[in-house]
């Protein structure tokens, strides 16, 4: 077989890193004779060892619609990218009866045309495997009417047959099985979707002594000597929740430091991560941002100076925050994230310290107004972009069933900023809050079991190491050229895509804030 995997780009970022671990599973496996990595212009994320085992190849029309100019109506700028994409094959001798193409993310809103390139290629004769991370209909609504209104269709059950193509030639792929079971649902055919979980692996096998790490941490960022790295290893755009995060500072309290690593890169991420930045000034002492920023200091340093790895995210395609530290000897302490977490502890990983809400206590009238203030995020964030039938159709989030308090996620970022202010400033607040969360107090702040992170390092070697994505994505490619063989009948879901994404992933006002520029 000949791989050929597509994204749009191959930027530092969670997909690349995905790439990167798939060639280092099949770089070596017999049945693989060559592969290829095909993207848009941007490709300086890819480790060398990466571009030292493929054909790295490069088309300007797969790059984000936002990145290059369109001079074509969508239908010819498909056409055009299937053809040179067949022309790139061909040049290389693979026919394409032996190429498996891995295309990550096409219905995502990135590149409008990816749907239909791959509907031309299946009928060109290629095997495709949609491998999806992500949702467009998952509170991305620019993206979602996007597509809605570039795609040639008519109707919303037109719409999601060209966003979610069939045919024999064409399998899906998913990280988590309440994915597979959203497109199942849907009407896709379940022998043609496969759950593919993220294989999991440090950038280095050598990690630097803990007390190494913390010596180069405390003198980076200036920081008391008896100071305990909280670690939060992500890119701090608006799903991560950064004001949760802000607050389990605030309830963990000294000598515990937070560190956020990453800022985002795109505008409107940059705007909300500035703002909660500015937040922490004012209210949140014990935190660092952009810690895996400063020119002395690798993600393993901050990865081996921490005590432990948090995670306020509501939203995660994967979750390789709830695995990675294991490998390093840390511990979790994360958001119950039910579609992700279920998959992983099934596997025998113990998550022990995930915690389902923060409770913020509050009046009758506080409560009532933060709950409405939650109905009406989500229905300002689809205003313009769905009728008001469609509106309402989606389904909507029960109000909380408690009395005295809601969870921190469920407020909007200004009362979530709020409550901050207030547990910075109220003493009183300060202590009712921590006696609701003492669970979570405790975990943030007292070490773990020494025999459960030896038993999750072992879990996450054995059933998310490289042997076993090596075996799962040649099971994938084999299952992909037998399916050709196999008719197909269209999908025929009673709903639209866009409700049963909604029906499976939860709402949280913080994820579509949008901050003028």
């Amino acid at each position: 077989m000949k791989i050929l995997i597509v994204h749009c780009h191959f930027e530092r970022g969670g997909v690349t890193q995905v790439v990167d671990n798939h060639v280092h599973c099949l770089r070596d496996a017999d049945e693989i004779a060559e592969i290829a990595l095909l993207s848009g212009p941007r490709q300086s994320g890819l480790h060398a060892s990466t571009r030292n085992a493929v054909k790295l190849w490069s088309l300007q029309s797969l790059e984000y619609d936002s990145h290059r100019e369109i001079k074509e109506d969508i239908e010819t700028d498909a056409r055009t990218t299937a053809e040179d994409i067949d022309q790139l094959c061909r040049q290389s001798d693979w026919n394409p009866n032996e190429v498996v193409v891995h295309w990550h993310n096409h219905s995502l809103g990135k590149n409008a045309a990816s749907p239909l390139v791959v509907k031309r290629l299946a009928a060109m004769g290629y095997s495709c495997v949609l491998h999806i991370h992500d949702f467009a209909e998952d509170q991305r609504p620019e993206n979602w009417a996007y597509l809605r209104d570039t795609l040639p269709c008519q109707s919303a059950t037109e719409f999601d047959t060209i966003l979610y193509p069939t045919g024999p030639r064409i399998s899906y792929a998913t990280l988590t099985t309440g994915d597979a079971k959203t497109l199942v649902q849907y009407g896709i055919d379940r022998s043609r979707v496969d759950v593919l979980p993220n294989s999991v692996r440090l950038p280095s096998s050598e990690l630097p002594a803990f007390e190494t790490a913390r010596q180069k941490v405390r003198q980076a960022f200036d920081l008391p000597s008896d100071f305990q790295w909280m670690l939060y290893p992500v890119r701090g755009i608006r799903r991560k929740n950064l004001g949760e995060f802000l607050l389990m500072c605030q309830l963990a309290g000294r000598p515990a430091v937070g560190a956020m690593t990453l800022m985002p890169t795109t505008p409107v991420e940059k705007r909300s991560y500035e703002r909660w930045r500015s937040i922490a000034h004012e209210y949140v002492a014990n935190v660092v941002f952009d810690a895996a920023h400063h020119p002395d200091i690798e993600f393993t340093d901050n990865l081996s100076a921490a005590t432990t790895v948090v995670s306020s995210s509501v939203a995660e395609g994967f979750g390789m925050a709830f695995l990675e530290p294991w490998l390093a000897s840390r511990s979790v302490v994360a958001r119950n994230l039910p579609g992700v977490t279920a998959d992983f502890i099934d596997r025998g990983v113990l998550l022990k310290r995930l915690y389902d809400s923060v409770r913020i206590p509050g009046s009758p009238d506080w409560l009532a107004g933060a709950e409405q203030a939650f109905q009406l995020a989500k229905q300002k964030a689809w205003q313009g972009v769905l009728t008001e039938a469609e509106l309402g159709s989606q389904v909507t989030q029960p109000t909380s069933e408690q009395e005295d308090w809601i969870d921190f996620a469920r407020l909007t970022p200004d009362l979530q900023i709020e409550v901050l202010r207030k547990f910075a400033s109220d003493e009183g607040f300060a202590q009712e809050v921590r006696r609701r969360n003492r669970d979570l107090v405790n975990w943030l702040t007292e070490p773990l079991d020494p025999s459960v992170i030896q038993h999750n390092r072992s879990i996450v070697q054995s059933e998310f190491g490289s042997a076993n994505q090596r075996q799962q994505l040649l099971n994938l490619y084999r299952k992909a050229v037998q399916n050709a063989d196999i008719p197909v009948t269209e999908a025929a879901g009673s709903r639209a895509m866009l409700q049963w994404v909604d029906q499976s992933r939860p709402f949280y006002p913080c994820r579509v804030e949008r901050l003028d520029a």
